[in-house]
């Protein structure tokens, strides 16, 4: 059993949702009331998923317009065969495109489709089309106000509490600067962490892609502490007490911060920036007094611990930065850049970059459009009584890849059977009939959703059960057609694992292909945008490179996730390439925005040769991703982000002015911070390891 996404308050709200149209329904004495806006209730709970409120809203309440569209589409054409056919051709290859959006997404497009294969096969007159729409539409949208009203503020505690106890862990660390005289502080607390974050099912949303980003960056801060506490001795030895207890006095301040950032993930909410300005003050004068040439001594000392404070206000910084989307819990996404720069998630963006056929995820959209389809037209021309049920399971079923679509298809039967046959028998045997049958509904759809979709059997059993229960209710006998549905979800099964054999292969042997591609593409895209004769072309074709690279990288570790084989190394490794990643291309668009004054200033020589340095980074971990080894030794970035701060900051008017010399050096530091933790994250994690 996997628990990572079982939420017994969402479960709880969810089937209340369902529930609630067939309460009014059998009270009003119209049970097509009630039938009609379940299935929008139902539909949309499967949007109910962790984010910041306005997305939430607009998730769920797309999905629920998205639900009455397909039904009333359904019931209009259930008359006409070829019209049926066409419908679920189109939408079916609008869910598999929707794999680019992620889970959420793919649950969604899914959803469309089945509510169209089930009211496409019922006998209604294609008049009462926009009735049944707008009774879909009032159940999604009753559903949606139950999660305002009940949203989970504590959805993420876990993952919160153990990253709160580790930057407590590392700031008594900082305050306390045993030296050698102690092990290094919180190994233990690291490893706990690590483990809590990456369980099976995780999502890939903005919140735990900063949660990962905040346990790496815990990573190089505590070592920064463990070499600022023994710099600050060797200037203690050296004769140099004064710059030693800066150096002491840089670190209480860091431990402040880091103390703040515990507080911050224990309450959920963001980490105050006044904390870690004060620290960032204290360093620069620390720092400054370091560089200047008055006081005697080891100069190589005070290089040393001067880069190591800057590199540690750089992590403080990118911590705070995370914490904004993670700590919160959700409730507030991730910002645009003040320039008003585009996310890379903008979906329009996403969509466009996969219609390639280079993209797994339109090949996927037009297999599943083609086998959907046509299984829906062979079983109409066939007569056959309930055949949707085929084409349901292959909706459910199909996967990029082999491995789960096998995994998902006898998992889907196995859940499907005893599904069919644990409800057919309640329903035969229990007494009163309507209220009963509506117990059960809650039953069957609090157990959909606290399942999650990392139990693929158990959600399919209480699926099955659900729309059983759904149909008696409707008039279609349960005891009367449970063998025959019994075959037919065999049937889809089978025919999923024959369509998917264009992929026999374990996806995660090309886990890290995928990040490698993802790799290079963003390395030209470094390069294009700091060139300031690319044209506009040039700079759109990159930036659709990027999108698609990062899609099928995703989309690969997210497969890999799902085999039932071991694999956990690849989907480690994966997850850490695309969080640090995320943050880097997020700085590159600033750059982008700015990239106007770029060409106005003819080119700015500091920024080309920093960024085409960041283009050099990026391609040994390429080259160590494609080998398989840890990267070859690769200079920190920090050095030439310094340089290009002091350059920019002698003379703005050569980047047009001080605006964009802020944007430049903000964007520098993010993406130094970025680029050298993904670096020190492929150290560590390769080789990867048999049965890791």
């Amino acid at each position: 059993m996997d628990r990572t996404q079982s939420d017994p308050v969402v479960s709880f709200r969810n089937a209340v949702g369902v529930v609630a149209p067939l309460v009014i329904g059998t009270v009003s004495g119209s049970a097509a009331f009630g039938l009609a806006s379940t299935i929008g209730a139902l539909q949309t709970a499967l949007a109910d998923r962790p984010g910041p409120y306005r997305l939430r809203i607009l998730r769920m309440l797309g999905t629920a317009l998205a639900a009455a569209i397909t039904s009333g589409l359904a019931i209009a054409a259930s008359r006409s065969d070829a019209a049926s056919v066409l419908l679920l051709l189109v939408l079916s290859f609008a869910a598999g495109l929707l794999l680019a959006g992620g889970p959420s997404a793919t649950q969604v497009g899914i959803a469309g489709v089945a509510a169209a294969l089930i009211l496409g096969h019922l006998s209604s007159p294609g008049s009462a089309a926009p009735h049944v729409s707008l009774l879909v539409l009032l159940g999604g949208v009753g559903q949606t106000l139950l999660a305002i009203a009940g949203w989970p503020l504590r959805r993420h505690q876990p993952e919160r509490r153990a990253l709160a106890t580790l930057y407590r862990e590392l700031a008594a660390a900082a305050r306390a600067q045993q030296g050698s005289v102690a092990g290094p502080p919180a190994g233990i607390t690291l490893t706990t962490v690590r483990q809590t974050l990456y369980g099976l099912g995780h999502d890939h949303g903005p919140s735990v892609e900063a949660y990962r980003v905040l346990l790496d960056e815990a990573e190089r801060i505590r070592r920064e502490i463990v070499v600022l506490v023994a710099v600050a001795e060797r200037l203690a030895d050296e004769g140099m007490p004064i710059l030693a207890g800066l150096v002491r006095g840089s670190l209480t301040s860091a431990a402040s911060v880091l103390n703040e950032a515990g507080d911050a993930l224990a309450e959920a909410r963001p980490i105050r920036e006044s904390a870690l300005a004060a620290a960032r003050a204290d360093f620069g004068k620390t720092i400054e007094r370091l560089d200047s040439d008055d006081h005697a001594g080891n100069e190589l000392t005070r290089r040393a611990a001067a880069a190591r404070l800057r590199a540690l206000g750089g992590q403080l910084r990118a911590v705070v930065e995370s914490s904004r989307t993670g700590a919160s819990e959700g409730r507030r996404g991730e910002d645009t850049d003040r320039l008003g720069v585009q996310l890379l998630r903008d979906p329009i963006a996403i969509l466009r970059a996969n219609f390639s056929l280079e993209s797994a995820v339109l090949r996927h959209a037009i297999r599943l459009s083609v086998v959907v389809a046509a299984s829906d037209l062979v079983l109409r021309l066939s007569r056959v009584d309930r055949g949707y049920w085929v084409s349901l399971t292959l909706l459910v079923v199909l996967r990029p890849d082999f491995a789960t679509t096998l995994q998902r298809s006898v998992m889907r039967v196995v859940g499907t059977a005893v599904g069919l046959l644990l409800a057919t028998g309640l329903v035969h045997w229990i007494p009163g009939r309507d209220w009963w049958q509506i117990a059960l509904i809650a039953l069957f759809a609090f157990g959909m959703r606290f399942a999650g979709p990392g139990n693929i059997a158990l959600t399919a059993a209480c699926l099955s059960g659900l729309v059983v229960v759904l149909l008696e209710i409707n008039g279609v006998p349960a005891h009367t057609t449970v063998v025959s549905r019994a075959l037919a979800t065999l049937a889809g099964g089978g025919l999923a694992v024959l369509a998917a054999l264009v992929w026999p292969a374990w996806e995660r042997r090309f886990v890290a292909v995928r990040l490698a591609e993802l790799l290079d593409a963003y390395s030209d895209y470094a390069r294009v945008v700091v060139d300031p004769d690319a044209d506009r072309g040039t700079v759109q074709r990159a930036r659709a490179a990027c999108r698609l690279a990062r899609t099928n990288a995703q989309a690969s570790v997210d497969r890999a996730g799902s085999e039932p084989v071991r694999g956990q190394g690849e989907v480690e490794l994966g997850r850490a390439v695309l969080a640090h990643t995320h943050r880097f291309i997020h700085a590159m668009l600033s750059v982008d925005a700015v990239r106007p004054a770029i060409r106005r200033a003819g080119g700015i020589d500091a920024l080309i040769e920093f960024l085409t340095a960041a283009a050099g980074v990026l391609e040994a971990a390429h080259d160590a991703l494609s080998r398989g080894e840890p990267p070859a030794a690769v200079a920190s970035l920090r050095g030439r982000q310094d340089e290009l701060a002091t350059r920019l900051g002698a003379d703005p008017d050569a980047a047009d002015g001080l605006e964009t010399v802020s944007t430049l050096i903000e964007a520098s530091d993010r993406i130094t911070n970025s680029l050298d933790t993904l670096v020190e994250e492929l150290q560590r994690q390769l080789p990867l390891t048999s049965g890791r």
